[in-house]
């Protein structure tokens, strides 16, 4: 009898699993549009000698909310890259600049349209690198900037809502006299697949600390030394009893917050008066003269020698007036001295630092 034999077919079934990955796109999370940013960096004062390159007040670090509450969103997962690029949308100043806070700047410093006021923009995360979310800078993030970003950014994607950037104003050349105020689109930018991105708007002002010097600046012109016997003096170096007078700074204008400013004060011989010891603010006597052997020595208001033929600090300014202390007395040249008419002059130069 034939015997029945079933055939049984296992079947396995294969289950697949895996991760689905974002394709590298940006994308608007609302109304579509170049996101826009107003910084307002207020008002900020600079003395008006203040060398080229310097810093204008402070570097300030201030995030910006978009005007509309939008945002950008990119995923990666690293199959290509994205691309991120923000212009500068005034002229460059064109000139080498020092560093600043050890930034080079040169080529980075946008001009805000004040003569002599440029502007450095520092962007800060998602454009700084280090994270999967961020795009790597090129070589800084400094505007221009240009950014890339090509690994996998996971769950994690790129965002770019409030912004994050520093401002600091620097001193390109000289500056107007009074009150000096911007406010204009300084940077615009393009991402990957979406083109124009977002715009960077900044206002600000810039007072210069400075006063007047006036006619009469000079509490007593000549300053008197009075008349003095050969035993006042007892040899080479030995000096007479100081005068006091002052110089007046008027309408000293300033941050009324703190003074920003100094007053500096630099010395050089007038009238056939020339620096004899300059570093000790001793200066011959002038043409007119008829004595010899001695000189006349500058001091501070704290007894202390007043370098002559270079810019020294003084005092900070005093919104209104600012009072320049010294004194000045006769200091002995040489073993012998021949007593007569005995003058000397200065011209003084006041700047602010």
């Amino acid at each position: 009898m034939p015997t029945l034999k079933r055939l049984y077919t296992a079947i396995s079934l294969l289950t697949l699993a895996g991760t689905a990955h974002a394709i590298p796109e940006c994308t608007w999370d609302t109304t579509p549009g170049p996101l826009r940013y107003n910084i307002d960096l207020g008002e900020t004062w600079v003395a008006r000698d203040a060398p080229v390159g310097s810093m204008i007040g402070t570097i300030r670090t201030l995030p910006a909310t978009e005007l509309q509450g939008r945002g950008i969103r990119c995923d990666n997962d690293g199959s290509a890259t994205l691309s991120f690029q923000a212009s500068a949308s005034a002229p460059l100043h064109p000139n080498p600049l020092p560093p600043v806070n050890g930034w080079d700047v040169n080529g980075k410093v946008i001009e805000t349209g004040i003569p002599g006021v440029g502007l450095y923009v520092r962007l800060g995360f998602p454009f700084t690198g280090g994270a999967s979310n961020a795009f790597t800078p090129v070589d800084d993030v400094g505007i221009p900037y240009q950014g890339e970003h090509s690994r996998d950014a996971g769950a994690t994607p790129i965002e770019i809502r409030t912004l994050f950037a520093s401002y600091t104003l620097i001193k390109t050349g000289t500056i107007p006299p009074g009150p000096q105020s911007f406010g204009k689109q300084i940077a615009h930018s393009q991402i990957s697949n979406l083109g124009s991105a977002l715009d960077i708007h900044v206002s600000g002002g810039v007072h210069q600390a400075q006063c007047t010097l006036k006619a009469d600046a000079v509490s007593a012109d000549p300053v008197q030394l009075g008349s003095h016997d050969l035993a006042d003096f007892s040899g080479v170096g030995s000096t007479t009893q100081a005068t006091d007078f002052h110089i007046t700074l008027s309408d000293c204008e300033d941050n009324p917050a703190g003074s920003i400013a100094r007053a500096f004060i630099r010395l050089e011989g007038a009238r056939g008066s020339v620096p004899l010891l300059p570093g000790i603010g001793v200066f011959g006597l002038s043409s007119n003269s008829s004595a010899s052997g001695i000189a006349i020595q500058l001091l501070r208001s704290d007894n202390s020698p007043m370098p002559l033929q270079q810019d020294e600090p003084v005092t900070p300014l005093v919104i209104g007036i600012t009072r320049l202390d010294f004194k000045a007395r006769y200091y002995q040249m040489d073993p012998r001295i021949t007593p007569g008419l005995a003058e000397g002059a200065l011209d003084f130069t006041i700047s602010y630092r």
